[in-house]
């Protein structure tokens, strides 16, 4: 019998095998959180911009990275980027622009705009935009 490393009885277990686009797809989304809270959290705290403002900043940059990653490493495209980057973009723009930004304004509105308001009102509106998100990018690359 073969001897297999960890990642791969990884990678070949039965449950991964099925689930591989969304445990990639959260990976992905875990690096792309961390650089938006990041940025934003930084356009906020440091530098005084306006919450919506921030995010709407901290998005159109991690949007680009975020692009390469489920293109190649979360759906393994097979569709041309000409075809698949403008879907993207409309997408991710909604979910960031009309999803995020309208959470975060109805709770900042509602609440204030102290950092803690602010950054927590990023985190309901990410978890909303993650949904959104993985619908859409399923339709588009595959």
């Amino acid at each position: 019998m073969e001897k297999r490393s960890p990642k791969q009885r990884i990678v070949e277990h039965p449950l991964y095998v099925r689930h591989r686009d969304k445990v990639r797809f959260m990976m992905v989304g875990g690096v792309n959180t961390v650089l938006d809270f990041t940025i934003y959290g930084l356009l906020v705290s440091v530098l005084g911009f306006f919450a919506v403002v921030a995010n709407m900043i901290s998005t159109v940059i991690v949007l680009t990275i975020s692009f390469g990653l489920n293109y190649k490493f979360v759906w393994q495209s097979k569709k041309s980027k000409r075809e698949t980057a403008p879907r993207f973009v409309i997408i991710s723009l909604f979910s960031a622009w009309v999803v995020q930004s309208g959470i975060i304004w109805i709770i900042v509105t509602i609440f204030g705009t102290d950092d803690v308001i602010s950054l927590l009102a990023k985190v309901v509106g990410i978890c909303a935009g993650t949904i959104t998100n993985y619908l859409g990018y399923r339709y588009i690359f595959r």
